[in-house]
């Protein structure tokens, strides 16, 4: 039987793989990729994938600014019942044809918060006048681990819409962006579809991972996606493939969904939000500033969090194409060990998101993906300073994931073998892009059928076998993500998104001086 390979999609600009050719490289002023081979593979056929759909919208579009219609002022006392009954409120109105409701604006002053907030209809901002001690500060005065504010939607699942069929290939290239369906396969450009993969045993053993307790039928994993072209059985889909698929590691399949419950255009803007904590390994008291579950097209703008034991911002439940942007994780109050200080946090299957321009001060995992994060997903011009831990895909099989320009300790993608309780391989297709680490090592390892890189990464030590491109200088573009939205998109698309700092490439002395402001700043007390 004839082996059937898709490679990659037709509007990339390829060259022959070579010792002295880049992986990616500008050629007037155009991105050009060279194919390559997977790690202990011999077919140099896939390519450094298209990252730019993460974020809201699918990337390239300004977040929404929205009208506010309700105002509310800081009063004595707990000021939960009173936000919440605004939120409530707010819910019960119709949307516009936006999709928005509105925004709900609390002035500048102290709210003394006991208690959950969560918004759980579309369309609803909570915005603030200002994230310092003088602007709108958000007090979390729980005694237990506990999130403060959730945007949340509803149900589970991808809504499978019909009955599943086989991708025919033997292989598909990480990068590519079509395939060969099964025939009869009903599909049609426009259909919302999820590829499933399934992996089988013989993968769990060519990637060393028994050893660590993983069993194959836990690491299905799940990519939506929307078909953009059929002719016959070939299908072109929007994102690129982000792990390659390979038959003789499991049958992958594709069915329509029908997602149902997702919560849309919801942002949480111009805050500040502290924890009110006893100790500094004070473990009951709030855990997590602001969490996604089950959100789309959502933003979290500009929010600084303090002393909170987890996150900043935690993206969870299926959650795809949200924007976290200009916001700080500082000073967070927890016992330094595993499980806590992930400052901005991605997991339970949530793709396409953007971190940009945060920052962090004293924490463990300062970006991070979970177990089984489906990509791509992207950091990008963030800096992590007093670290404890690395940055990077934290356990069990994250894909798809571009860390673009961010400044931090170690920096690491890996096989954590027995670390945890099993973690294995971390992450792959991991890139590393222009990152540096001003304390300690940047670690890029890959496992077999697969790659990760470091491309332009500067730090005090290189570690491990993965793929390595520069080391020790930056290469152009100086982002990968912006370079690639503007080939998708064009440069009004990136103007949309990014700021002067970026532009000029300064954003990391910016970060650093906010952290470093805001560590300084006395708590604030409750009027």
């Amino acid at each position: 039987m004839q082996k059937k390979y898709i490679m990659l999609g037709c509007c990339l600009l390829i060259c022959t793989f070579s010792v002295a050719q880049t992986l990616v490289k500008l050629e007037k002023n155009k991105l050009v990729y060279t194919a390559y081979a997977n790690t202990g593979q011999q077919n140099a056929v896939n390519v450094i994938p298209d990252f730019s759909s993460c974020g809201y919208a699918r990337g390239g579009v300004k977040l929404p600014v929205v009208a506010n219609v309700i105002t509310l002022s800081p009063r004595k006392g707990d000021c939960r019942e009173m936000i919440q009954k605004a939120i409530d409120e707010l819910s019960a109105k119709p949307l516009d044809k936006k999709g928005i409701r509105g925004a709900i604006l609390l002035k500048k002053g102290v709210y003394p918060v006991d208690g959950l907030l969560t918004i759980k209809a579309g369309g609803i901002v909570l915005r603030g006048e200002g994230v310092g001690p003088d602007g709108t500060v958000l007090l979390a005065l729980q005694k237990t681990k506990s999130d403060f504010l959730t945007i949340e939607g509803e149900g589970n699942g991808y809504g499978n819409a019909s009955p599943s069929k086989k991708i025919v290939n033997s292989y598909v290239a990480t990068g590519a962006k079509e395939f060969e369906m099964e025939p009869d396969h009903g599909l049609k450009a426009g259909d919302a579809i999820v590829i499933q993969e399934s992996p089988n045993d013989t993968w769990i053993s060519d990637i060393g991972t028994a050893q660590y307790g993983w069993k194959a039928d836990e690491y299905k994993m799940f990519y939506e996606r929307t078909v953009t072209a059929v002719k016959g059985n070939i299908i072109t889909i929007d994102i690129p493939v982000v792990d390659p698929i390979e038959q003789r590691y499991g049958q992958a399949v594709v069915f329509k969904s029908d997602i149902k419950g997702r919560i849309k255009e919801c942002g949480v803007e111009n805050l500040r939000i502290e924890s009110v904590f006893e100790t500094d390994e004070d473990e009951n008291h709030g855990w997590n500033a602001v969490v996604l579950k089950r959100a789309e097209n959502c933003w979290v703008k500009n929010v600084t969090a303090k002393y909170f034991g987890y996150a900043c911002v935690s993206i969870s439940e299926t959650s795809a194409f949200n924007t976290v942007e200009d916001c700080a994780m500082i000073d967070p109050k927890s016992v330094t060990t595993g499980g806590r200080k992930y400052s901005f946090n991605i997991e339970h299957g949530s793709t396409a998101n953007l971190f940009q321009r945060c920052v962090s001060w004293g924490g463990r995992h300062d970006y991070v993906t979970g177990s089984r994060v489906p990509g791509p997903n992207v950091f990008l011009d963030c800096v992590a300073k007093n670290t404890f831990a690395d940055i990077g895909p934290h356990h069990r099989w994250s894909t798809g994931l571009l860390f673009d320009n961010i400044y931090g300790g170690e920096i690491r993608v890996q096989n954590r073998k027995a670390m945890g309780s099993g973690h294995g391989w971390a992450g792959v297709q991991t890139l590393f892009w222009n990152c540096y680490s001003e304390t300690k090592e940047i670690k890029v390892e890959s496992p077999t059928g697969t790659m990760n890189w470091g491309i332009g990464c500067i730090g005090k030590k290189q570690n491990g076998d993965g793929y390595w491109e520069k080391w020790g200088e930056h290469v152009t573009p100086r982002s990968l993500y912006l370079k690639q939205l503007e080939e998708r998109l064009g440069k009004k698309a990136v103007d949309n998104v990014i700021t002067a700092e970026q532009r000029s490439g300064t954003i990391w002395d910016t970060l650093k001086t906010r952290a470093a402001e805001v560590v300084e700043e006395k708590r604030v007390v409750a009027p």
